[in-house]
Order: structure tokens, then C-alpha cells, then sequence
């Protein structure tokens, strides 16, 4: 799986330049900050620590980045965290810079006996990008990725026009019945917080998260980085939780947990709903909801939360997702 590193570009890593990294985060290099891999770069760690290290690598013409490629290795896996890495650049992608990263990367496939890579290429036209076509010429499968997105910029009156018809009644009813209550900047209730954490782990009926993680993710929120919003039926009782982290500009839709028992009523769509308005009042352009699986690519329960997320969407992003499974993988 190699090709030769072009003379002109080089490859530096995370760990070899931390200050420089450090840098261009702050500087807000590439518009990674107003993504779902800026926004849960603070959290991922934390989630991941014992079982993923940092890979993130930037490609150079001299000591210019041309482009950051945030990501990890874990599971004998490169890509981000479980996701797919991406590219971030600025002006175009050239073959040059796609062919100076697949060396590198290429090469920890081979030094470290990676057993899978998992690449985004938001590119999607009616030709084949350059990363596509690296893709493609190293055996890398494709496969599309839907997410959902909502454009917060009219506020209200534009979600509403891009709202499932279905849904107004069962917003109506969220309103009549939800009381809600906030974990954010201006109220960062640890104890509060705290009830979503076991609400979660009774829901699921196992820890899935570390307690480093949990800490992360109220960690966000106090800093003024997001916001929990919680539903609550007459007698204090706990039913719906619906987190939100903000990036530059966009809102992301991180953890949804709702009272399996109680879905013969609409538990979900109005904290949901609240959360939308509120990432508008905090001045955010667009709200992410998320990955929509398509019938047949995955869980039944995955596909009909994707369903769920549509119906608040005024519009759907499309991505390539490439992957590379060493054919002599157990799981190929």
C-alpha cells in the first residue's frame, strides 16, 4: 500500500509539534472548530483515553499547513475515534497533498499492522474527487453517509417550515405535559447533571460511558459550550434528556436518552425542539442532528432514529466514507 512522499510536502504529527498544533487550533485553522471533530475533540479523549491515541497529522509545503488531518488509532484502527477521519484544508486538495498523506498514512499501515482506515470525503460531485480516487486505487470500499442538518438562521418560522407535519401535534403535547429544566453556564447544576448520568445508565441498564467522560461532557457544558435540556412528567419524574454541544457556529446534537417505558407518548421531540430555539438564541447558524442510516445499512433502532432526526431537518449533507479492511482481517 505505499507510494513515495512527493519531495515538495511533509508530513508532521500532533505529537512531534504540540505547541504548533496548539496554534493552529487557536487560530482556528481550517474551520475545525465549527465541526462535530472540533466540538468533541475536548470530549473524545477523555471518552477514549484507555483505548485510542492521537494520531493527527498536517500536511506542509516548507512550515505552511496545507491541510490537518485529525486522527487516532485504537482497535488497530486509523480514523477518528471510532468515526472517519477528514481532511481540512484550505483552497483545493490537491493529488499532491492527497498523495503526500496516503505515504503517511500507508506507512503506519504497514509499521503498526493496522487492520482497517476509515476516510470522509465530503467532496461529492458528479466525478470523483482526488481523495476519492486515492481511495478507490488503494481497494478502499465506498459507502454514502446522510447526515441531517437544520438551518437555524430564520429562527423559529424556518425550522418550522422544514418541521415533519406529524410533528406539530406531538410538540404540542410536549409543551402541555414537559416541564424543563437547563445545565448550562448560567445554571451548571452538578446534581442536576448528575440525574441525567444515572437516568441514562438506568435507561441503557449498563455504564457505557467512563466517569471521564461524564466529567468531560458537564465539563463542556459549564464552560458555556453547550447545554443539557431535560423533561420532566408532574411528580419530578425524569423522562427525557437532550444534549448539545456548540461548535463556531453550529450546534451538534450529541446524546439523546428518553423513558423507553413511556413511547407510547412523545417524550422526545420537545426537548429536541427547545434545544433548536435555544442554540438559534445563542447566536449558532446550524444545528448537526446527525448521522441517518439508510434502510438495509444498519440497526432497525438506528435507522428509525435517523427517521426521527429528518423530521426536524430542513436538509440533508451527503459524504463518501471510505474504507480499507486488511483482507487478511478476521473481520474482512
Amino acid at each position: 500500500m505505499s507510494r513515495p512522499n512527493p519531495h515538495m510536502l511533509t508530513i508532521e504529527t500532533a505529537d512531534q509539534a504540540p505547541e504548533r498544533f496548539k496554534a493552529w487550533r487557536e487560530a482556528g485553522l481550517f474551520g475545525i472548530d465549527r465541526t462535530s471533530v472540533g466540538v468533541l475533540r475536548d470530549y473524545y479523549p477523555a471518552a477514549f483515553a484507555q483505548t485510542h491515541r492521537d494520531a493527527t497529522f498536517a500536511i506542509l509545503n516548507q512550515d505552511t499547513p496545507l491541510a490537518i488531518v485529525p486522527a487516532t488509532i485504537g482497535d488497530a484502527c486509523l480514523d477518528y475515534f471510532k468515526q472517519p477521519l477528514r481532511f481540512f484544508y484550505g483552497g483545493d486538495l490537491s493529488a499532491e497533498m492527497v498523495d503526500c498523506a496516503f505515504a503517511h498514512i500507508d506507512s503506519l499501515v504497514t509499521a503498526l499492522t493496522l487492520r482497517g482506515v476509515a476516510i470522509r470525503d465530503d467532496e461529492i460531485a458528479s466525478r470523483l474527487s482526488v481523495l476519492g480516487k486515492a481511495c478507490l486505487n488503494r481497494k478502499y470500499c465506498p459507502a454514502i453517509r446522510l447526515t441531517a442538518l437544520a438551518d437555524l438562521r430564520d429562527g423559529e418560522a424556518g425550522l418550522r417550515r422544514g418541521l415533519r407535519k406529524s410533528f406539530k401535534s406531538l410538540l404540542n403535547w410536549g409543551k402541555a405535559n414537559l416541564e424543563l429544566r437547563y445545565v448550562d453556564a448560567a445554571n451548571p447544576d452538578r446534581a442536576l447533571f448528575d440525574r441525567y448520568h444515572q437516568f441514562h445508565v438506568h435507561t441503557a441498564g449498563r455504564a457505557t460511558r467512563s466517569q471521564d467522560s461524564w466529567d468531560a461532557m458537564y465539563a463542556l457544558i459549564a464552560a458555556g459550550r453547550g447545554e443539557l435540556v431535560l423533561g420532566f412528567l408532574p411528580g419530578d419524574v425524569l423522562v427525557a434528556g437532550t444534549m448539545v454541544f456548540d461548535a463556531r457556529g453550529s450546534a451538534h446534537y450529541v446524546s439523546g436518552v428518553y423513558d423507553r417505558e413511556r413511547f407510547d407518548k412523545p417524550m422526545a421531540h420537545w426537548p429536541l425542539w427547545i434545544a433548536m430555539l435555544r442554540a438559534h438564541e445563542r447566536g449558532q447558524t446550524l444545528f448537526e442532528l446527525g448521522e441517518v442510516p439508510a434502510e438495509g445499512t444498519a440497526s432497525a433502532k438506528d435507522v428509525s432514529i435517523g427517521y426521527f432526526k429528518r423530521g426536524f431537518a430542513t436538509e440533508i449533507a451527503t459524504a463518501l466514507v471510505w474504507r480499507w479492511t486488511d483482507p487478511a482481517s478476521p473481520t474482512a
